[in-house]
């Protein structure tokens, strides 16, 4: 695991880190906090990308809290354990809307650290391995882009698959079992929302994110009318699918959970 430590006290980042190399993670550490939202864009876009934050809360110039939350915004897709010496119930609230993944009290003793890790450590497995139970499908007719959403999406665990076009599309529809269709809104030979409408005549239960260009606004209004999930624009943000995709099985699964109660209400 890839962790970055924020805490604006060098000697607890660095015995932190000590004890985590032990274990075999790669480990850095920050001490300022104003530093941290580009540290972690460098280290996904070089491919290399953090998975965990250890992120004190009260720190110089911003808080571990307003940090999470523009680290959410930005949808970098980091896990945080917040650590703090100052507990109160209005800050684990906001941990906990923020969707940390735990809370420690400062000092930190390296039991607590070992227990909170070993917590992250089998979620992510869980995580991954619900993933694979999920079928994606990206159709857009520029091979490079099918193939970088393609790795981006199976880093994640999901079992991916692409279709340079909408006839393969359905073509694939009409073979294999889709979750969550990803597509682009101008294909040569048909639209993207013509491609919908069809794929839904196949089988209905799936999730849509169509990608739009600049200046589509009409167009993504009107998928959106049809059931679409969402929309992104060119050019695509791989971290943005990434979050959308994960929202959108959400949605199917309730979805499906809904139509199951109703089917045995029957």
């Amino acid at each position: 695991m890839r962790i970055l430590i924020v805490d604006d006290e060098v000697a607890i980042c660095q015995r932190l880190q000590r004890e985590l190399q032990k274990e075999g993670h790669q480990v850095d550490y920050q001490t300022s906090p104003l530093d941290v939202l580009e540290e972690l864009k460098q280290a996904r876009r070089a491919g290399n990308p953090f998975n965990l934050l250890l992120l004190n809360v009260q720190m110089p110039a911003m808080d571990g809290l307003t940090l999470f939350a523009r680290i959410r915004e930005k949808r970098l897709g980091v896990e945080a354990i917040i650590m703090t010496g100052y507990r109160d119930e209005q800050t684990v609230i906001e941990a906990i809307r923020l969707s940390a993944r735990d809370y420690l009290n400062k000092p930190v003793s390296l039991e607590q650290l070992d227990a909170a890790m070993f917590r992250v450590h089998e979620e992510a497995i869980e995580r991954s391995n619900d993933y694979r139970k999920y079928h994606i499908l990206v159709v857009d007719d520029e091979p490079e882009l099918c193939r970088r959403i393609r790795r981006e999406l199976e880093k994640e665990g999901y079992r991916t698959a692409v279709a340079l076009g909408p006839e393969e599309c359905l073509d694939y529809f009409r073979k294999n079992r889709v979750d969550v269709l990803i597509a682009d809104v101008k294909m040569p030979g048909m639209t993207g929302l013509e491609m919908l409408e069809r794929c839904q005549e196949i089988n209905a239960d799936f999730v849509t994110i169509i990608i739009t260009g600049h200046g589509d606004h009409a167009v993504a209004a009107e998928a959106l009318r049809r059931g679409v999930y969402d929309y992104l624009k060119k050019p695509l943000s791989l971290d943005e699918l990434v979050i959308s995709v994960k929202k959108g099985i959400e949605r199917l699964d309730v979805a499906r959970a809904l139509a199951a109660a109703k089917e045995a209400a029957k």
